[in-house]
Formats: C-alpha cells, sequence, structure tokens
C-alpha cells in the first residue's frame, strides 16, 4: 500500500498563517498537519508515502518520504497536483489531502474497508462539526447521495437540498491497481480534449475539484463506494478552522470530533 499526500495549496483562505509555509505544516499539539499525518500512516502500517509539493515547496522537506512538485500550484487544483505523482498511481494507493488530520482508527476503517477499485471516505456525522466551524460552512456543504450498498450516485454538487446530503468527503480515497488504471485512463482521456477548456460544473480542465472527477466516473459507468466513518478527522481550510481547534485542543474539547491516540502521541486533546 502506497500513500500520497496532496498538499501543494496556498491556502488563501489561512493568509494569516501560511504567508512564509503551505498549509500542511500549521502545527497541532507540537507538530505540523503533515508529519501527524506521516506517523498516522506508519502506525497503521503504510510506509511507502509519496507527498505533492508546490507552494513554498523549499520549506517541505520531512525525510522518509518521496516528493513531486506541482510547479502549477497558483492555477490548478487536486486533480492536477494527483497526477503531477502519476508514476505513483498504481496498485494500492490511499489518496489524502494535506490540510486534514485523520486518526488511525478512520484511516484503518478504509484500509480495512471490502475491496472495490475506487473507495471514498464520507463521514455521517458531519453536520455537528460543520456547525461548530461556522454557521457558514453549513452552506457550502456538497451532495453526497447514496445506494443502499453504499454505491455514489452523486457527490460534489454545490448548494444542494438537505436531503441530497447523506454524509460529507473529507478528502480521503483508496484505489485498487484497476481503480488507479482507471484513473490514469479517464484523466488522460479527458486531458486530450478538454486541457484549457471548460470541462465539468463549469470548471475548466486544469481546475476540477477532486469530486468533479470521481462524478465523472460515476457518469461513465465506474462504481465508486463510499466508506462511512464517523468523525474523526479535522479540516484546516480557512483561518477560524485552525483557531477553533487550537482553542479546542486548548480546551479540551477537541475529543467531541477527533482524538490523538494519546498512548502513542503523549497528547492531551
Amino acid at each position: 500500500m502506497r500513500a500520497l499526500i496532496l498538499a501543494a495549496g496556498v491556502g488563501r483562505r489561512l493568509a494569516k498563517y501560511t504567508r512564509n509555509r503551505p498549509k500542511c505544516l500549521l502545527e497541532i499539539g507540537g507538530k505540523s498537519i503533515l508529519k501527524w499525518q506521516i506517523e498516522t500512516l506508519r502506525q497503521a502500517g503504510v510506509d511507502d508515502i509519496v507527498v505533492v509539493k508546490g507552494y513554498a515547496a523549499e520549506r517541505v522537506n520531512l525525510e522518509g518520504v518521496r516528493y513531486y512538485v506541482n510547479d502549477a500550484f497558483a492555477s490548478s487544483n487536486m486533480v492536477l497536483s494527483l497526477f503531477c505523482a502519476e508514476n505513483e498511481i498504481k496498485g494500492d494507493v490511499v489518496v489524502t489531502y494535506g490540510d486534514i488530520l485523520f486518526q488511525k482508527s478512520l484511516l484503518q476503517t478504509v484500509l480495512r474497508a471490502p475491496p472495490h477499485d475506487v473507495l471514498v471516505a464520507v463521514d455521517t456525522l458531519w453536520k455537528e462539526y460543520f456547525e461548530e466551524r461556522s454557521p457558514l460552512v453549513l452552506q457550502e456543504a456538497e451532495s453526497l447521495i447514496c445506494e443502499a450498498d453504499g454505491r455514489i450516485l452523486e457527490i460534489g454538487r454545490a448548494r444542494p437540498d438537505p436531503s441530497d446530503i447523506q454524509a460529507q468527503y473529507i478528502g480521503i480515497l483508496r484505489l485498487s491497481e484497476e481503480g488507479s488504471r482507471v484513473f490514469r485512463e479517464t484523466y488522460h482521456n479527458a486531458k486530450s480534449k478538454y486541457w484549457g477548456k471548460e470541462w465539468v460544473r463549469g470548471r475548466v480542465f486544469e481546475q476540477v475539484y477532486m469530486t468533479d472527477f470521481l462524478q465523472v466516473l460515476i457518469d461513465s459507468g465506474v462504481s465508486v463506494y463510499s466508506v462511512p466513518v464517523r468523525n474523526g478527522w479535522l479540516e484546516f481550510d480557512t483561518g477560524s478552522d485552525y483557531e477553533k481547534v487550537l482553542a479546542w485542543h486548548a480546551q479540551g474539547t477537541l475529543s467531541r470530533f477527533f482524538k490523538f491516540d494519546m498512548c502513542e502521541q503523549g497528547i492531551k486533546g
């Protein structure tokens, strides 16, 4: 199993904290988000770790991982970042965004899920966490509609009706060898037709979201399955997100949504 961490973004909505460092180097509990991710992956038995960096790339230099650089980080999105490391999209791969924290138990749920070719971690208890982050965050919730067996029918549509939000995508995927092949094939077929052109949901090819890409797979007949989780992750999308997590950690209330492994990490919260 290989892990690909997508950590190229600028983090414009965290500007006062990311003027000289990427989001993945924001610290919580004395360690950067990226270091927490790497340690959690290793504790779960994933030692082959690749990081795609971009903004302030020279600052991202943790040892024991391999790096690729997205030089177009300012004008691209997660899909393009992923394919900066295309040579690594093969075999069994777990993909995670570089601006989230996740518990080892959550990661293990993804790694132990039934062996479908494309798996997507989704939080069924998302609403309380989103409400605590900001009332406005609820306006940013996206559609997630699944069949009873967990197969995803729709993901990532903005401003959906509340009935179309069964859970929320958290920024973690798992691909089998066949899933990796389908990702590569779909990407290159689309790139040959849409590079520099509008492709999905009004976005040009280089700027499509990962959820857009997943919806393209679904619409083409690829079975994409959800892996339900219940909290156990944190997202750092805005300055307020970061400040609230720091405050919850200091107050000892972070465990409502996320628990550091206290035995292995020696962290309170």
